[in-house]
């Protein structure tokens, strides 16, 4: 049985694949591939058995089957309606509208953090409580939540995770669009005089502490900015600064909620 699960997993991504290089329409292919996904699901669905014969397998199965193809379906589902969203004229506001949905992507983040290194740490200890579908964590959530958890199909835990991997992926998507608008090369004959010598994560926290509390222009200055001046101020390399500082903030909670 999870030689046809994993058929329909690979199958969904072959699918996926080719339809991104066959449609450059970026509505008409997202509005596709949410549709490729979801027929991948209702086939998946038609295969799950009331009863698995072994745990593991119904662990395999709500961990690394079914997340995977429900996410693929919210991903599509998510950038069909940003980009569909987004405002069509005004650079600046378009600037900020990416700003905005990267925010809410954090917090979300944040709120599941301890699932989602969970997950990406590849844990196994708490597998029974997530992801089998009598476990008592699971059963203490309301049969229908939010109108969309089929509880035969998912758990509480495959359903988040599936939102987790799904908005990860998003998040990416939502990062290049920010680095296209500021594609712009930085000044390679300006050296700074002044150099950060701490750790980067201290620089990314301070950073984001600025942008929170409108120290620059007034307020109206976006997080994009505050980091590209950061950089060649202090000659530093954030890379993915939105991921850093995600990751941050998740590892701090992950610290406290574990001693406290």
């Amino acid at each position: 049985m999870q030689t046809d699960f994993g058929q329909i997993l690979s199958k969904l991504e072959r699918d996926l694949t080719a339809m991104e290089d066959r449609i450059p329409n970026l509505l008409e292919r997202f509005k596709t591939g949410a549709q490729l996904s979801d027929e991948a699901a209702v086939a998946l669905k038609g295969l799950v058995p009331q009863q698995f014969e072994r745990t593991a397998d119904e662990i395999f199965f709500f961990k690394h089957i079914q997340p995977h193809i429900l996410a693929k379906k919210i991903y599509y589902a998510q950038l069909f309606r940003i980009e569909a969203d987004r405002p069509k004229t005004i650079r600046d506001d378009y600037r900020k509208f990416l700003d905005q949905e990267l925010q809410r992507i954090t917090m979300f983040f944040e709120v599941h953090s301890a699932l989602f290194l969970y997950f990406r740490g590849g844990a196994t200890e708490r597998d029974e409580q997530y992801f089998l579908r009598n476990s008592t964590y699971n059963n203490e959530y309301p049969v229908d939540l939010d109108g969309m958890l089929d509880t035969r199909f998912c758990t509480v835990t495959s359903f988040k995770l599936a939102e987790l991997i799904a908005l990860e992926d998003v998040s990416k998507y939502l990062i290049q669009k920010l680095e296209n608008l500021y594609a712009l090369p930085r000044n390679l004959q300006y050296k700074p005089r002044l150099r950060w010598t701490e750790s980067k994560t201290d620089l990314v926290e301070l950073g984001y502490a600025l942008h929170l509390n409108g120290s620059f222009n007034n307020g109206e200055a976006d997080i994009k900015q505050v980091f590209e001046w950061l950089e060649n101020s202090l000659d530093v390399d954030f890379g993915n600064v939105y991921s850093n500082f995600r990751d941050i903030r998740m590892r701090k909670k992950w610290r406290l909620s574990s001693h406290g």
